[in-house]
């Protein structure tokens, strides 16, 4: 089983020292392969017993066996991303440019490797079924949410993108139908109102998808489809490119699952738009 899948599945049965133990794992995979008990659960601040006990908890005799899958996971990573070592960038143009790039072509090679292709093709799936596709992104994931729920307008589905601050978030969740299904966008740090509107959501039977940077997150505790994207970046912002293009990637196949209807409704939109001259033309 996919290590991503295996996280997702078995999360719930997860205390909190042991997420502490995976979430130290996930963030430090270059290292962690090769950390023995006591130092992972030094950097963890956790204690030994609840390292093992982790490993355990996701299905593996011990440790070693973990960490043996691990390995196997990230050897591709670290012939080639792991080589990036993080440090401080050189306060130099052309090496911030190298760094910051380097570091996107890192998160979009992680992210492609991490994503289960049934994952994400279920994933798609449960969008295509939702009558109304209802999503939050707050704070900086907002630029995600607005994305993605302009790129799904494009395909002429129903969107609603909610924007908590106006007195009506609660309100416009409490009154999602059955058919709709909730994204929630969050990465690091996850903001409080996304956890809760897609805990909220699913303890009503609707349906929850999540986009975010790990399967043990706190959006992905409260999610029926999970998506995961990489943005670890040697910056005070944060990265999302990587995001960025798995919400492309979704868009896309969801068009491509109808791709008679998808074309029809483009071709509408373009007379549309043509009609109203959106578009500068010289």
């Amino acid at each position: 089983m996919p290590f991503d899948l295996l996280l997702q599945n078995r999360a719930a049965a997860l205390t909190p020292s042991q997420r502490k133990v995976i979430d130290y794992v996930l963030a430090h995979e270059d290292e962690a392969v090769f950390l023995t008990v006591p130092e992972i659960a030094a950097r963890a601040r956790v204690s030994a017993a609840s390292v093992v006990r982790a490993a355990k908890s996701l299905g593996f005799e011990g440790f070693p066996d973990f960490q043996h899958e691990l390995r196997n996971l990230f050897r591709e990573k670290l012939t080639t991303s792991a080589r990036l070592k993080k440090s401080e960038i050189p306060d130099e143009d052309g090496e911030v440019l190298r760094a910051i790039l380097s570091g996107d072509i890192d998160n979009l090679n992680e992210t492609l490797h991490r994503n289960d292709p049934r994952e994400f093709r279920r994933f798609v799936e449960a969008l295509d079924r939702a009558g109304r596709i209802v999503i939050i992104g707050l704070r900086s994931a907002h630029s995600l949410a607005v994305f993605l729920a302009v790129a799904l307008e494009f395909l002429q589905r129903e969107v609603l993108l909610l924007r908590p601050g106006i007195g009506t978030f609660w309100d416009r969740l409490y009154r999602l139908r059955k058919t709709d299904a909730l994204v929630g966008i969050g990465f690091p740090r996850y903001t409080r109102e996304t956890v809760q509107a897609l805990e909220y959501c699913r303890s009503r039977g609707r349906c929850t998808l999540a986009i975010t940077d790990s399967p043990i997150s706190p959006l992905a505790r409260h999610a029926d489809f999970i998506l995961t994207a990489s943005c670890r970046m040697d910056s005070f912002v944060e990265s999302f490119t990587a995001a960025l293009s798995l919400i492309n990637a979704v868009v896309t196949s969801l068009g491509l699952k109808n791709r008679a209807t998808t074309l029809e409704r483009l071709n509408s939109l373009e007379a549309c738009w043509r009609e109203r001259q959106v578009y500068w033309e010289p």
